[in-house]
């Protein structure tokens, strides 16, 4: 039998003095709500990267395969769409659809009022896997239909500032070698994808309407959006695929593209990191505080043990042992308050959001098995081994003092 360990329960089932429970209990809650904050932090932050990942892969893709040129504007270079590496890409076990598209910048003009606006031409499997899970009003772009390319798409961020509704006529205007090409499609749908910067400044259409802007026919696009299974090696996906495009285009990944939004979801990982520090070093505290105060509290104990030949080592891990298991009560706590909070915000989103401000509606929670084991994994193994150093003070206690304390 492990001595220390018995001695340990015993002293646990022991009331002692008042004061003396309520500031373990007290250590303990501080552990509970420490690890229920950690919790809570890692999940809403990994749900909103999830989130604005999503939305911005959705609508970009992973990657993006362009013409290798200078142009800064909104109007991207053509190139022929038949390519040879279109079926080696397509058969990369990670590569789940690769979907060509021609964009153009144009002004959208109502009866009374006009905006320029980026109008993104799209292939089906483009509407089936983003923009028609996001429309809020109407139908998505019937695009599979040879005759139906007069449909556009605008968001309803566009159709409030525009006083537009699914159903109406509108005027496209375009640019293209010095003269003005006029458009009148309709108003299929209106979408909200909840990115500001993409409500704001695009349209979705046909391909084929924005190819017939440039040419008479619908060989030429504007480039290639090529969608992952996952973001995991995206920088290596990425180089593996420019290696297959020759010498006039290039692969870009959504970091790129979208380099800003992906800083400043990055300097999110900074904040948890800074919370995790923060509520370690609270657990720490105040675990180390009521193990001390138990120690003194049990200071005749440790002098009869110690008359009696005791060591102190084996002292020493009585304390230990006592000081973990009320660590553990602690950790079991934190759990399930914070999985606990976090699952009812997840599946029924009491707490909202201004979605123009944080590109969500409501406070988003993910979080993996893994990130909820590291969590309690270095809370205690942090707390254990800082435990020691409390646990010291038991040398210092002379056995005659000891059993004279008051």
């Amino acid at each position: 039998m492990n001595l220390s360990l018995y001695l340990a329960r015993k002293l646990s089932s022991e009331s002692g003095h008042s004061y003396t429970e309520r500031i373990i209990r007290m250590a303990s809650l501080s552990v509970a709500i420490s690890i229920a904050v950690m919790i809570i932090a890692i999940g809403i932050v990994k749900g909103f990267q999830i989130e604005i990942k999503q939305k911005l892969t959705g609508f970009n893709g992973h990657l993006l395969i362009k013409n290798l040129d200078l142009n800064q504007s909104g109007e991207m270079a053509l190139f022929p769409k038949n390519q040879p590496f279109i079926n080696k890409i397509k058969q990369l076990p990670y590569v789940v659809t690769l979907s060509p598209f021609c964009q153009k910048p144009g002004i959208l003009k109502t009866s009374s009022e006009a905006e320029g606006i980026q109008c993104k031409g799209v292939a089906p499997e483009y509407c089936n896997r983003f923009i028609n899970k996001h429309i809020v009003r109407g139908r998505g772009l019937n695009n599979t239909d040879p005759s139906n390319i007069n449909s556009l798409l605008i968001s309803e961020t566009t159709a409030n500032r525009l006083k537009l509704d699914t159903g109406q006529k509108v005027e496209l205007y375009f640019i293209q070698d010095g003269e003005v090409r006029r458009r009148r499609p309709i108003i299929c749908g209106i979408f909200n994808t909840g990115i500001n910067e993409i409500d704001k400044n695009w349209a979705i259409t046909d391909i084929r309407l924005i190819q017939r802007i440039y040419t008479h026919g619908y060989d030429s696009i504007s480039g290639y959006e090529v969608l992952f299974n996952s973001m995991t090696n995206l920088e290596q996906r990425t180089k593996r695929i420019d290696e297959e495009l020759g010498q006039t285009l290039k692969a870009q990944s959504i970091t790129e593209t979208q380099n800003q939004i992906f800083q400043w979801l990055g300097l999110l990982d900074m904040n948890v990191m800074v919370i995790i520090i923060l509520m370690v070093i609270v657990a720490v505290v105040n675990m180390m505080t009521a193990l001390l105060v138990l120690i003194i509290d049990r200071t005749p104990m440790i002098g009869l043990l110690k008359s009696m030949g005791g060591r102190t080592k084996l002292i020493r891990q009585l304390f230990l042992y006592n000081g973990a298991k009320n660590l553990v009560k602690g950790l079991v706590l934190g759990n399930i308050i914070g999985l606990g909070l976090g699952t009812l915000q997840k599946y029924f989103g009491f707490i909202t959001l201004n979605e123009e401000t944080y590109y969500v509606s409501h406070v988003p929670f993910s979080i993996s098995i893994i990130d909820v084991l590291s969590i309690n994994g270095l809370t205690f193994v942090v707390c254990t081994m800082l435990l020691i150093i409390p646990a010291m003070y038991v040398a210092r206690i002379q056995p005659v003092k000891a059993i004279n304390f008051n």
